[in-house]
């Protein structure tokens, strides 16, 4: 099937008008249940908390994220995907745009994801100049800790308010294309959406955002005994659905009822 994907025109028209949806993936599965369904598929470095039990997500490489970037956009024919740039892999304009070209070639994302701040605002534009399509991603930048728990909400102190507006106005004129906004106050998330012709999409931001995106295996409730972040939602209990399974497999090959005749070649 060839793909038909979403324009980044029509998602833009969404602003301010309808929220944009966005969802994380890794692998062929969920691409193909997420695809068309959700305007936005992340290709996340939270592949390594997620996935591979890391504290954090400065232990994800290059190749891994070729490698669960392809998996996906090559089963994704209708929503657009973002790929992460993972930790150190953009320290400086020449290493970004070699690393972003290589991913993007590798993977075909439709945008590069990167974390933000005031020190590295050239390299988005940078990257923007060389037709690299850049989403940034500003509040809490995860790559900054190596442990989670420290992680705390930024924007609530005027000063601080202040600085992300400018940085997110900053990070528009550099050719941002979306602007994540991650666990920032309310009122502040409302103010840099108000001010950014762009769209905003948050993650502990608020419904002031222009989107939302959340990590798939939060919402699906994998992992229950990790304490999620306050902004996560579960919408279904699909640990609790996996677990019956593997015990009805479990019963039945022991009591032998599995497998039965219907399920043998003969």
């Amino acid at each position: 099937m060839k793909k038909i994907k979403i324009n980044y025109k029509k998602l833009l028209k969404k602003k301010n008008k309808i929220p944009i949806t966005c969802l994380t993936a890794y692998s062929m599965p969920l691409a193909n249940i997420l695809d068309g369904k959700v305007d936005l598929i992340l290709i996340g470095d939270s592949v390594g908390t997620t996935l591979y039990g890391m504290k954090n997500t400065r232990g994800v490489t290059f190749e891994m994220m070729k490698s669960h970037g392809k998996a996906v956009v090559i089963n994704t024919k209708l929503s657009m995907t973002i790929i992460d740039m993972p930790y150190n892999t953009y320290r400086n304009k020449k290493e970004a745009l070699k690393n972003a070209l290589e991913i993007i070639s590798f993977t075909k994302a439709d945008f590069i994801k990167i974390e933000t701040d005031l020190n590295n605002i050239e390299i988005v534009e940078h990257l923007s100049k060389n037709k690299i399509k850049v989403v940034a991603h500003i509040g809490v930048n995860p790559q900054k800790y190596s442990d989670f728990k420290k992680i705390k909400s930024v924007g609530k102190q005027p000063n601080e308010a202040k600085k992300l507006l400018d940085l997110a106005a900053k990070l528009e004129k550099a050719g941002s294309k979306f602007i994540v906004l991650e666990c920032i106050n309310q009122s502040t998330a409302k103010k840099i959406t108000d001010i950014l012709s762009i769209p905003t999409i948050g993650i502990g931001a608020s419904k002031n955002c222009d989107g939302q995106v959340l990590v798939i295996d939060d919402i699906l409730n994998f992992n229950s005994d990790i304490k999620k972040p306050k902004f996560v939602k579960n919408f279904i209990n699909i640990e609790g659905s996996i677990s019956m399974a593997v015990n009805n497999f479990v019963r039945d090959v022991k009591n032998k009822k599995f497998p039965l005749s219907k399920h043998s070649y003969k």
